[in-house]
């Protein structure tokens, strides 16, 4: 059974363990604003208002999640390790992460998924999101939000 034990700061070396991930067709098609890899990892990494936590499932590298804080809202997307995908990972490191200590500030989580990615969806909606609206905006993607 799927199961998040820890979440770990990502370190660059971890590229690496992404860079297999992006081998997988919707994991490429669905995350290519993080392409190339090294410079959204420099990016992110400086930036004080972003993490990038991987979740752990005893040694193995089960998935990962970038957290951005807002003012008023905290963003999250998540990637699920391809090889492990559809085994509850998903729903794991959300439930985990959403009761981590130090994330008890966060009163607003939002999170942005492609409308026709109804894995994704039916994860986050799993965990307690809700859609903001009904249809998608003009790029296709829909807002869920949960409120802490």
């Amino acid at each position: 059974m799927a199961s998040i034990d820890r979440f770990q700061i990502m370190k660059e070396s971890e590229l690496e363990i992404l860079k297999h991930w992006f081998e997988n067709e919707d994991t490429r098609r669905r995350m290519d604003a993080m392409l190339p890899l090294k410079a959204w990892y420099e990016r992110v990494s400086e930036d004080e208002d972003d993490t990038i936590l991987m979740a752990y499932d005893g040694q193995l590298t089960a998935g990962m999640a970038v957290i951005e804080f807002g003012e008023k809202q905290t963003y999250i997307g998540l990637i699920v390790n391809p090889l492990y995908r559809l085994q509850g990972y998903g729903k794991q490191i959300l439930k985990k992460l959403l009761n981590e200590p130090e994330f008890s500030r966060v009163r607003e989580w939002t999170a942005s998924i492609e409308e026709d990615n109804q894995i994704s969806l039916a994860c986050f909606q799993a965990v307690g999101f809700k859609l903001e609206e009904t249809e998608p905006d003009d790029d296709g993607y829909f807002t869920l939000t949960l409120r802490c």
